[in-house]
């Protein structure tokens, strides 16, 4: 790999050159994975089907499957015993037109059951075939029992019927197409009986003949459920059959806990039963069971999967998004037959790396193995679309500020991406996606503050560290690397501290340097030892005495510590660093500094001639690093944080904005911003998004969608708690739109109390507001006029300004359309950033402000004019319906334009009046009408409606 020379890199531009390079590079290599991938999966799809044409069971191969699970599951049961006072059981059994199935399941009933206490329930749904006639034989040589219905009513209501009724302690819904093996019942009792905690029991269920399936032909006599998992789909999280497909055979036969188990074979003792209300009726014969088994689950009861029991054959959105990760987190396999997966983006992977972030994910990945996770590894220089993420990857954890998670594709939308800078912390928080992470770490506190305090991203303090198990004074050294002191680690071109203040032969010392390219440099060629792998350098440092740390130029000033520190400590020997930060921060000032050439000599000519000074200084550093700074821990660390996150409420922001590289430009965008940084203040983690993105399955992890509507209109999401805020344009929203949430804020009082009236969800008031953290007084003579004028023309006069003109103030105009519309010596410029925005509002005599006319006339205040008073403006505004309810007579608000020029006029000539009423304003927003206020007032409505 080409090294850019430091003074390249300096160079204006670079910074955007390289962006534009890897965004090129990476989307070549997008674009050719994807093309191969559908190529392949062409060929694939053309084989399978090849393969599905040719494939058939002859009648001799289905008997003899037949036969083979008849004999194995007959070899396998250990057949429980019970007497007469065995519990009774109540068979529940649904059936409409159901007559074939009911005779194969009745035609040797009795001897395959062998359980000595049942009844029979059957409820028939208006069957218009022999069904009821053969019933009613089969019932004088059965206890069985028949509930007649004369509509077809839900699954749910029949089973709560037959519940009614039945006179058991124990329930057995049972599909009427089952084919029990012998002993099945026996088997089912058994694993109810064996604790109080048991909630349902169910069956492994095995395909029949599909020979004339269109969908399972393939599936003949195979497994067709061993319990019931789920996953994230199209941004549902959707329940399947774990085992689906499956060769059958007899293994481990134990009982396994499970998230659910289908209602085709459904054993669960009456009370429990109606502890949970039974069968919810809302379903109409689909999820009735996955449904009543989780109910089960929130009891605290365990569901019970037998396999030793063979049969042929969105309300829990929220709870299951978080459940789901919290299974996977801690490796129970209830709800997911698979542990949490975390992928890391790296440079470059294998043995021969040189890459630093490799070693670091290698080393705290085997940390995450102890968990039980998987690992896996995306890396820049190996992988042929490193954006292609796969559906089992849980947390993406980056190492590389290159990498643009916009870019990822993956179908699994509860992807966790985690960003971990440990360098070039500047470039990282340049990036437009960076915002786009859900946890972001950092390696030292500096760095934190640093990233908190651009961003506003919370960020926790993940220092590197090391694995005592690699590096420990148990490994031995090598002869050929022995020395008093060392250095380890690469020249890549950048300016290393090192070069000029090592001074090998002032010192009466033995020294070696490792690493690549060290040879460029003269003076150091003697000493130069070349590059040496990874797994080797255990056996360098316990080769050495003293090992120098040279902080990198791009970690030093954020106090961010070199693994290698870590890593020779770990391994019993003294590490001196040019860190001071570091040093100070990450080991407490107990980690020896030099900060010149001199204090080197004296650091290494000390401790190299005080055996015991080392050794003791040895001792207590690594004591401080095995207690404090192992990968162990680390993970650890990272376990807690994810499972924080896991367990946070999350929310999507929709913002009406076109896409993201326009973004900046839309106000709605601002709004979005400050009322995330409020949210997740309140332990709400949120997520933005832009117009393209909002009917996608982006938003699968949020349990709440909070719509900004301006323009643009959202078709709500049915597993979401959807809540609007109409801002503006109110005269676009039809009452329909409205009755589709589940919530309506409206900014205007007088819109509000009309909509109420109208619709048939909740609607309150809750007008813009502004962030005092952003708007506070901040005088800037760049922007002193008198008169100021912010905001775009979209191609039309604004009424403000369409009243003052033609004026000889000095009125000021930024924002973009408004040429050839007005003179231009008033256009001072098409954007003001929204940092700086405080500044112009600061450091005019007057804010000017106008609405639109259905703005205007329902009520609906500008943001601008309190994000103006919250900076000290002095604000004229048109008149709001309801402003003065607001802020009385402090605000200055004109009805023509004679009364405007009038108030500018006036104004401009009284600076106390102007102060007295802009500081009154500015108390009553900063009261009730900042993101605080807001944030507080959707958490109420979120948490009341848990």
């Amino acid at each position: 790999m080409v090294k850019v020379p430091p003074q390249v890199r300096q160079l204006k531009g670079f910074e955007e050159l390289r962006r534009f390079r890897n965004h090129v590079r990476d989307s070549y290599n997008s674009w050719k994975h994807r093309t191969v991938s559908r190529v392949n999966r062409l060929k694939e799809s053309q084989l399978m089907e090849f393969i599905k044409q040719d494939y058939k069971l002859t009648e001799s191969q289905k008997k003899e499957l037949y036969e083979s699970i008849i004999n194995q599951s007959a070899a396998s049961i250990d057949l429980e015993n019970f007497n007469n006072d065995a519990p009774l059981v109540s068979i529940v059994i649904i059936n409409r037109n159901g007559l074939k199935y009911l005779k194969r399941l009745f035609d040797d009933f009795v001897e395959k059951i062998q359980y000595p206490a049942y009844e029979i329930i059957v409820v028939d749904n208006a069957s218009q075939d022999e069904s009821l006639p053969f019933l009613e034989d089969v019932s004088e040589s059965l206890p069985l029992k028949i509930i007649k219905n004369t509509e077809n009513v839900s699954f749910s209501r029949s089973n709560n019927q037959a519940a009614e009724i039945a006179k058991g302690e124990y329930l057995l819904l049972l599909n009427n197409d089952v084919e029990p093996t012998y002993g099945w019942l026996n088997q089912m009792m058994k694993s109810a009986l064996q604790s109080d905690d048991v909630g349902a029991v169910g069956a492994k269920l095995v395909y029949p003949d599909c020979s004339g399936s269109r969908y399972n032909r393939r599936n003949s006599y195979k497994v067709q459920h061993t319990g019931i998992a789920f996953r994230e789909e199209d941004g549902f999280i959707k329940p399947y059959n774990r085992g689906n497909g499956e060769v059958f055979q007899v293994k481990d036969e134990q009982d396994e806990p499970r998230a659910a188990v289908t209602a085709a074979a459904l054993l669960v003792a009456k009370d429990k039963y109606f502890q949970v209300d039974g069968l919810d009726e809302g379903y109409v014969y689909g999820y009735e069971d996955v449904d009543f088994c989780l109910k089960l689950i929130q009891k605290g009861y365990r569901n019970i999967y037998s396999p030793k029991i063979k049969l042929f054959r969105e309300k829990w959105g929220k709870w299951l998004r978080r459940e789901l990760l919290m299974d996977k987190l801690n490796c129970n396999q209830l709800l997911s037959s698979k542990p949490l997966k975390v992928a890391f983006v790296v440079t470059e992977t294998g043995e021969n790396s040189s890459a630093g972030d490799y070693f670091t994910a290698m080393s705290l990945g085997k940390s995450f193995q102890k968990f039980g996770w998987e690992i896996d590894y995306l890396s820049r220089t190996e992988s042929e679309d490193w954006y292609k993420v796969d559906r089992d990857v849980d947390v993406l954890i980056s190492l590389l500020d290159a990498y643009d998670i916009r870019k990822i594709r993956s179908k699994n939308n509860l992807l966790i991406k985690l960003a971990w800078p440990r360098n070039w912390l500047s470039r990282w928080i340049s990036h437009p996606d960076f915002m786009d992470f859900d946890l972001v770490m950092a390696t030292s506190e500096t760095a934190c503050r640093y990233i908190e305090g651009k961003t506003g991203m919370k960020t926790d303090l993940l220092p590197l560290a090391t694995d005592p198990e690699t590096f420990n004074p148990l490994v031995e050294g090598n002869e050929k690397w022995e020395c008093d002191y060392c250095f380890t680690g690469s020249y890549w071109k950048d300016p290393r501290e090192i070069v000029d203040i090592v001074d090998p032969e002032s010192l009466p010392y033995t020294f070696k340097l490792f690493g690549k390219n060290w040879d460029e440099f003269e003076k150091l060629k003697d000493y130069y030892e070349g590059f040496v792998n990874y797994q080797d350098m255990p056996k360098v440092y316990r080769s050495t005495k003293i090992v120098v740390d040279d902080a990198n130029r791009v970690t030093k000033e954020y106090g961010s510590v070199n693994s290698r520190v870590f890593d020779a400590i770990a391994s019993g020997v003294l590490v001196v660093t040019n860190g001071d930060l570091g040093a100070e921060e990450t080991f407490k000032g107990i980690l020896p500094v030099y900060k010149s050439k001199e204090e080197l000599k004296e650091l290494l000519d000390c401790y190299l001639s005080h055996e015991e000074e080392r050794k003791s200084k040895i001792n207590e550093l690594q004591e401080f690093v095995l207690s404090q700074h192992t990968y162990d821990q680390r993970a650890e660390k990272i376990k807690s944080c994810l499972e924080s996150y896991i367990l946070k409420r999350k929310m999507a922001i929709k913002i009406p904005a076109p896409n993201w590289d326009e973004v900046e430009e839309w106000g709605d965008y601002y709004l979005a911003l400050g009322l995330k940084k409020e949210l997740e203040k309140g332990d709400c983690e949120v997520i933005l998004q832009v117009l393209p993105e909002w009917d996608g399955d982006g938003d699968a992890r949020c349990d709440t969608v909070l719509v900004l509507r301006g323009l643009s209109r959202y078709q709500p999401k049915e597993q979401h708690f959807n809540i609007m805020w109409n801002i503006s344009h109110p005269d676009e929203v039809t009452i329909e739109e409205y009755n589709q949430y589940q919530h309506i804020f409206i900014a205007s009082q007088f819109w509000a109390e009309e909509i109420a009236q109208k619709v048939d969800v909740p609607v309150e008031a809750m007008l813009q507001c502004t962030d005092p953290e952003l708007f506070y007084p901040d005088h800037d003579d760049k922007y002193k006029h008198d008169l100021l004028f912010v905001g775009n023309s979209r191609g039309v006069h604004r009424k403000i300004i369409k009243d003052l003109l033609p004026t000889e103030e000095d009125l000021a105009v930024y924002g973009a359309g408004w040429e050839g519309l007005i003179d231009k010596k008033y256009i001072k410029g098409e954007h003001i950033p929204n940092n700086e925005l405080r500044k112009a509002y600061s450091s005019c005599k007057i804010l000017l402000c106008d609405h639109w006319d259905d703005m205007r006339e329902k009520g609906f205040i500008s943001n601008r004019l309190f994000d103006g008073v919250a900076a000290s403006a002095f604000v004229v505004s048109d008149h709001v319906k309801g402003v003065e309810d607001i802020f009385g007579d402090n605000l200055v608000t004109y009805a023509n334009p004679k009364e405007l020029k009038l108030l500018v006029e006036k104004y401009l000539n009284n600076e106390t009046e102007r102060k007295e009423k802009s500081e009154a304003d500015k108390k009553i927003t900063i009261n009730k009408f900042t993101y605080k206020n807001r944030a507080e007032q959707i958490l109420q409505i979120i948490n009341s409606n848990n």
